[in-house]
C-alpha cells in the first residue's frame, strides 16, 4: 500500500495542497485499515482516495494508437504502419483520463467525451478544422475508470503526402480539455 500511495503522491498533478492532502490523508486511513485486518474497509477508503484523486487529474489522453481493429479496454490491434491509402478509413485507440461524471438521469454517472480535430499539411499549414468528429458516452452505476475511446476517421479527399493530426478532447462534464497528436501519411 506504501508504493501505491507514493505513486499517487508521486504522480504531480497540480492541486491545492488541501486537496492533496486529502487524498494522501484517504490513502494513509486505507493502509492503517490494512494493517488491522479490515481489507474491505481498507478497499473501500482507498477508493474514496482513488476518487478525490481522479477529481484532481487534468484531463489527458493516454496510448493513442492507430489500429486496425479495437473492441476493449487493452484490447486492440496496433497498426502495421501510418500509412493509407486514399479514402482508406483511419481508426485511432485511446485511453482518456481525467475526465467528470454527470448523471443520465436514471442513477447512472455518465461519461460523455468528444473530439476536434485540425490536420496540418507537412509545411505546417492547416487544412481543415472540424468539430465532434467522434464521441463516446457511456452509462454506469459505477465511475469507470477503465474506458477506452475508438475513433474512426474518413481523411477523404486528402492528396497524398504527409499530415499531423491535432485533435483536441472536450469533457462534457467538465470545462476539462486535452490535447494529442498523431502522424499520418496519405499513399500516393
Amino acid at each position: 500500500m506504501k508504493s501505491i500511495l507514493a505513486i499517487l503522491l508521486a504522480m504531480g498533478i497540480s492541486t491545492s495542497a488541501a486537496f492533496a492532502g486529502d487524498i494522501a490523508d484517504r490513502a494513509a486511513e486505507a493502509e492503517k485499515l490494512l494493517q488491522s485486518g479490515d481489507g474491505a474497509g481498507a478497499l473501500d477508503k482507498f477508493r474514496s482516495a482513488e476518487e478525490a484523486f481522479w477529481q484532481a487529474t487534468p484531463l489527458a489522453v493516454l496510448n493513442v494508437k492507430q489500429v486496425d481493429t479495437a473492441s476493449g479496454f487493452g484490447i486492440y490491434s496496433e497498426r502495421a504502419n501510418h500509412i493509407y491509402k486514399p479514402g482508406e478509413k483511419i481508426v485511432l485507440y485511446m485511453e482518456p483520463v481525467g475526465y467528470g461524471y454527470g448523471s443520465d438521469g436514471l442513477g447512472n454517472s455518465m461519461i460523455a467525451l468528444s473530439v476536434d480535430i485540425t490536420i496540418f499539411s507537412a509545411a505546417g499549414e492547416s487544412l481543415a478544422t472540424s468539430a465532434k468528429v467522434g464521441r463516446v458516452q457511456v452509462a454506469s452505476r459505477s465511475h469507470n475508470r477503465e474506458l477506452f475511446f475508438k475513433l474512426d476517421l474518413s481523411l477523404d479527399g486528402l492528396p497524398a503526402g504527409k499530415y499531423r493530426c491535432d485533435f483536441l478532447m472536450h469533457d462534457e462534464n467538465s470545462s476539462k480539455t486535452a490535447p494529442f497528436t498523431t502522424d499520418i501519411e496519405i499513399a500516393g
